[in-house]
């Protein structure tokens, strides 16, 4: 038996009923997970500093240079067995999720270990913003109402770290995401052309940008 196979549509738990139909559906780049949520650059760079910090050290100190060389050499490969299985982690995340927009909802699939299936309906969404990242992928952050009540586990890692009192869902690693974003809000127009009610876009940041990203909101309403 594969993975996810049971599902009667991918991504979906259940045949969609009548009326709401699939909009978009995508997975996160790897690259991207692997980098925002797993922060193996950054391990890389910090594990390269400490090496060259100790090489320094031990030549000041008079050592030889064939001991330097071979604790240089298990630093390494602890270092890249560290690194190789972050990078592995995020393969498996970005493998087993599938990010899905219906005319009425998203529903979110993810998850290694133990799959998670969120539906989050566009009417109990606030706002949405789009934060464009150097590797041209876009992460983008949903606000729901204050009478929505999601769970930091579930939808762990696509959501905003550290904001566990009002947990907003944040999909990462999304392709092409300015025109993932112009689909997104003509879907909830069209879903609250009925309603006066609309999710109001959100200008305020979610989380600083540096200098080779930006940040925009999603296309007005």
């Amino acid at each position: 038996m594969q993975e996810h196979e049971y599902e009667p549509v991918p991504g979906l738990p259940e045949q969609l009923p009548e009326g709401e139909y699939i909009v978009w559906q995508g997975r996160p780049r790897v690259s991207a997970l692997s980098t925002r949520v797993f922060h193996t650059r950054t391990l890389l760079l910090y594990f390269v500093a400490l090496i060259a910090v100790h090489i320094i050290y031990r030549l000041m100190a008079g050592s030889v240079m064939a001991d330097i060389l071979l604790d240089t050499g298990w630093q390494l490969g602890l270092a890249a067995i560290a690194l190789a299985l972050l990078d592995t982690a995020a393969r498996l995340y970005a493998r087993s999720t599938l990010i899905t927009f219906t005319n009425r909802r998203l529903v979110l699939r993810s998850g290694v270990a133990v799959p998670m299936i969120v539906n989050i309906p566009w009417d109990t969404l606030q706002s949405a913003g789009l934060h464009v990242c150097s590797d041209g992928t876009g992460d983008i952050l949903l606000t729901p109402k204050t009478d929505r009540k999601l769970y930091y586990m579930m939808l762990w890692p696509y959501v905003r770290p550290w904001r566990f009192g009002r947990v907003q869902p944040l999909l990462r690693g999304i392709e092409d995401p300015q025109q993932v974003t112009r689909r997104l809000a003509e879907v909830i127009a069209d879903e609250r052309s009925t309603d006066n009610a609309s999710p109001r876009v959100d200008t305020t940041p979610h989380s600083p940008a540096p200098s080779s990203s930006h940040e925009q909101p999603i296309p007005a309403l």
